[in-house]
């Protein structure tokens, strides 16, 4: 019988570590991960973020679908529609809240202006957090910028991040970069992109920082 209960729990700990590697927990304007190509539209007109951290031996998730309107019909207005899910150690799915932003594409640029409804620490959709986000592409070099104002929580905060990254080749890309979040010590991070599709339907991120491990998996169908 013991035997038996301690097999139970192994198998319990070993489904909670999985379910914090396939998804979520953190919130979406919050992550500590920030993304090569983070102001430009996704390949395909839906896109699923797998986000996974381990945070002081702790482990959190988060699944985001995405709509590019663009992507549906040429004529649509450019937009993008998230939808952030936070998922537990134990398999519950819970809504965040709801994203809306415009893109505005350039050659060798995009800029992504957002407004985010999310729930705030009492659970309620009253935390509004406008966003803009910002990708430069200079030969095998690209500069992102992310800066957000989330107003409703218990105190009003800000962040704001720049990430610089360098293509090995067309299906590795390595960087870093610098978060600022307001009442705390700028946070440093180490990140890499590998490419699983040439037509970039499908990549892997990692990040690194000095408090978190962080994965995300992108899906584009």
């Amino acid at each position: 019988m013991t035997h038996y209960l301690m097999m139970r729990k192994v198998i319990r700990m070993k489904k909670s570590a999985m379910l914090g590697f396939i998804a979520a927990a953190l919130m979406y304007v919050n992550m500590h991960a920030q993304d090569f190509y983070n102001g430009f539209r996704g390949p395909k007109a839906t896109q699923i973020d797998l986000h996974a951290s381990r945070t002081d031996g702790k482990y959190s998730g988060m699944v985001i679908p995405k709509l590019f309107t663009k992507n549906l019909d040429d004529s649509l207005i450019d937009l993008v529609v998230a939808v952030p899910n936070s998922i537990s150690d134990d398999g519950q799915v819970e809504n965040q809240g709801l994203n809306l932003g415009y893109i505005c594409e350039m050659k060798d640029a995009s800029i992504i202006g957002a407004l985010g409804l999310f729930k705030n620490e009492s659970g309620r959709y009253r935390m509004v957090t406008p966003q803009i986000y910002a990708t430069l592409i200079n030969g095998p070099w690209t500069f992102d910028i992310e800066s957000n104002y989330s107003i409703g929580a218990s105190s009003n905060s800000s962040s704001a991040s720049a990430t610089a990254g360098y293509g090995l080749s067309k299906y590795v890309r390595i960087g870093g970069g610098v978060t600022f979040k307001e009442g705390k010590a700028p946070s440093y991070m180490g990140d890499i992109r590998i490419e699983l599709a040439e037509d970039h339907r499908y990549w892997l991120q990692g990040y690194i920082t000095k408090e978190s491990i962080d994965a995300r998996l992108a899906i584009n169908l």
